[in-house]
């Protein structure tokens, strides 16, 4: 562990990043270590300390990361990266302080090459305001997830992230093309890019989910898609999630692939569309959209809602689908009505707690993963609480889907252990998806909640991991713990 002193660091730093790129208020390491993390609010709630860094920086180049990162392995000062603080699983809480390095005024939107449709972007850049530029270019990522306001691009490619429109566009990892990446040592590793080659392992995957444990991403370059001519929606009410579950699957695997394919169990659908859409109907509800040239559009759909109608499936026509849409966002940022609902998922509610576990697995085994999971969920809580727990499937390919699981509890006692209740809940439902062949998480990454699992996940893989972090960061100084790898 380093022996230089606070104002020693903060000197060396504002050397690097200058007096306006550095930051030493508590409020403001309080604030880096709120963010979205369920975990550090409901220390808050309950007068615990919370982790803050030494020194909060914020880089504006390649150099500068280099440098600061060269000063932190030199004294073994461990290293936290920040996007904008929407991710929930804690990975961005900088736990053993030191500093942190804040990517946002890394922001710039270097080109946007029309030619070969891909746009090169540094890691601090909005997700909105990516989109919102390419838009006006007449261009998609085809990558909006519900952090759409709240994410960075390096934020989404460190956890991994997956939008909406995944299905048809993929997710982070699938539109990569190239890298920028300073190791824990200063060194900058850059990868070409291209759309494919046969020349070794592809490096980019090394560092895309890796949480900051292996470097901090300053550059990437990701393919781009020309905004569609089109963009159509239908909503399908199935008899029962079974029957939709199997529309769903068969739309996916002939070739029809919709862009937004979410399929809402009966449970998620009589309370969300219900409470929130006045649908006063039993079944499953499905949001299906199609992207690109007029005619193949409506030529998908009209194949997929005759696969829908043969499984049983109402269709519900195509304004409940762009209403769903043109509210999407609404789940994510709260208003008065749906506050409470957001605290508790977000930590720091007082006598609730919620969560959302994400896993992919194959289609042979979802619904039954699913179902032990609710099973095991109601076995454990629903005699002493309030709780509640349902699921949609979102994300969508030709061998297996994901499902979105959220769960709450409320009317917990104020004695309650709220941190044992917590991981409780977590240790009750992640081995479920492990069991039936899925995985620890989706599309929120692991973090400091989740990285126990994942020795559990995948034979000798964990072993690896460990590996390489050792090899490419001997110091430990980057992100410690993460992904369950050892902490300080």
């Amino acid at each position: 562990m380093s022996q230089v002193s606070n104002s020693l660091l903060h000197e060396r730093l504002r050397s690097i990043v200058g007096e306006d790129n550095i930051v030493e208020a508590e409020q403001e390491g309080t604030a880096h270590s709120m963010n979205c993390n369920w975990y550090t609010r409901q220390m808050w709630m309950d007068d615990k300390d919370i982790p803050i860094p030494a020194v909060g920086v914020y880089p504006q180049t390649t150099d500068q990361v280099s440098d600061i990162l060269t000063l932190a392995q030199k004294e073994s000062i461990p290293v936290t990266p920040f996007g904008m603080g929407s991710s929930a699983m804690g990975g961005n809480v900088p736990e053993y302080g030191g500093i942190l390095v804040d990517l946002k005024r890394m922001n710039d939107i270097k080109q946007v090459n029309e030619e070969s449709h891909f746009a090169t972007v540094q890691p601090g850049v909005g997700n909105w305001e990516y989109e919102d530029r390419l838009n006006e270019l007449g261009y998609t990522s085809g990558h909006l997830p519900a952090s759409h306001y709240s994410a960075s691009v390096g934020g989404m490619l460190a956890l991994r992230s997956a939008g909406r429109l995944s299905t048809a566009y993929g997710k982070i990892e699938d539109m990569i093309l190239g890298l920028t990446v300073v190791l824990p040592d200063g060194s900058v590793v850059e990868t070409k890019p291209v759309p494919a080659h046969a020349a070794g392992p592809d490096i980019d995957q090394l560092f895309v989910g890796s949480e900051g444990a292996f470097g901090i991403i300053t550059e990437a370059t990701l393919e781009i898609h020309p905004y569609p001519k089109e963009r159509k929606f239908r909503a399908i009410l199935f008899e029962d999630f079974e029957s939709g579950f199997d529309a769903m699957r068969d739309i996916v695997q002939t070739g029809l692939t919709p862009a937004l394919a979410r399929l809402y169990t009966e449970e998620e659908t009589a309370r969300t569309f219900k409470e929130t859409w006045g649908l006063e109907r039993e079944g499953a509800y499905a949001i299906l959209s199609w992207d690109g040239p007029e005619a193949v559009v409506n030529a998908k759909r009209d194949e997929a809602l005759e696969i829908c109608e043969q499984a049983g499936g109402e269709d519900m026509g195509a304004e409940r689908g762009e209403e769903w849409w043109n509210n999407r966002y609404a789940d994510y940022y709260p208003d008065e009505d749906s506050v409470q609902n957001y605290k508790a998922l977000r930590g720091g509610h007082q006598n609730g707690t919620g969560g959302t576990v994400t896993t992919s697995v194959s289609y042979d085994q979802a619904e039954e993963a699913y179902e032990e999971m609710k099973i095991a969920f109601k076995d454990q809580f629903a005699d002493d609480y309030e709780a509640w727990i349902h699921a949609h499937f979102s994300h969508w390919y030709n061998s297996g889907t994901m499902f979105y699981c959220r769960w709450h509890l409320r009317d917990i006692p104020d004695d309650q252990d709220m941190f044992k209740l917590y991981n409780k809940v977590w240790s009750t439902l992640v081995p479920v998806s492990l069991k039936y062949d899925g995985v620890v998480d989706h599309h929120h990454g692991t973090g400091r909640l989740l990285g126990r699992f994942l020795r559990e996940q995948d034979e000798g893989s964990h072993d690896l991991l460990e590996d390489i972090k050792k090899s490419v960061d001997p110091e430990n100084i980057m992100n410690p713990g993460v992904m369950g790898l050892e902490g300080r």
